[in-house]
């Protein structure tokens, strides 16, 4: 006796039905895939705004105090300033410009402005006008160099500076306004204080 299969096609019907749920299966997959992928794609990048630079020389005015003349640094911000270069340029431009504020006081002749600035290996070079190298004794040569070797250096008190006067250098050859201030070159805050600061002790 033959039992008589009723359903001929069942296996081959099944293994259709298997590789359908599974191509279903796949093709989920790649949907979700691509959801959770895409957005992270497309989503731009967040904005970073860039804080401008923040550079802080001082200025450097002078104020007798105990019957002494001092250096007195006062603060000033540059936040459009680019470099310490630029920053420097404009502490100059205001220290050249602004009039000493109650208590302070300059040598530096009026008139005096700032002809270039630059910084190198070497160290900072500083270029100012005929107008700094008039009028005044020896003290008052002693302070005008002195105020415009610390603010150069404020931002970097370890740094050099080579000053000139409508470009030709400061030197032995070239000394300093009539009373003949003679610079060593490279001039630091260290050396020049001994120098010429620390035997100071007596208005200008």
């Amino acid at each position: 006796m033959k039992i008589q299969n009723k359903s001929p096609v069942s296996i081959p019907a099944l293994i259709g039905l298997s590789l359908l749920l599974i191509g279903i299966a796949q093709i989920a997959a790649l949907l979700a895939l691509q959801r959770a992928i895409v957005p992270k794609i497309l989503e731009p990048s967040p904005v970073v705004e860039l804080q401008p630079a923040q550079l802080s020389p001082q200025l450097y005015w002078l104020e007798i105090v105990d019957n002494r003349i001092q250096l007195t640094p006062r603060p000033t911000t540059y936040t459009a300033a680019t470099s310490p270069e630029i920053a420097l340029k404009k502490a100059f431009n205001d220290l050249f410009k602004q009039s000493p504020k109650i208590n302070l006081t300059t040598t530096i002749p009026p008139k005096t402005h700032l002809l270039n600035l630059s910084l190198k290996n070497q160290g900072i070079y500083v270029d100012l006008s005929q107008e700094f190298a008039q009028g005044g004794g020896s003290s008052s040569m002693i302070y005008r160099v002195a105020q415009v070797l610390y603010t150069a250096t404020s931002i970097n008190p370890q740094a050099q500076v080579f000053l000139s006067i409508a470009g030709q250098p400061l030197n032995e050859k070239y000394p300093l306004g009539g009373e003949g201030l003679v610079l060593e070159y490279p001039l630091t805050r260290q050396k020049f204080t001994r120098d010429f600061l620390s035997p100071l002790h007596s208005y200008f």
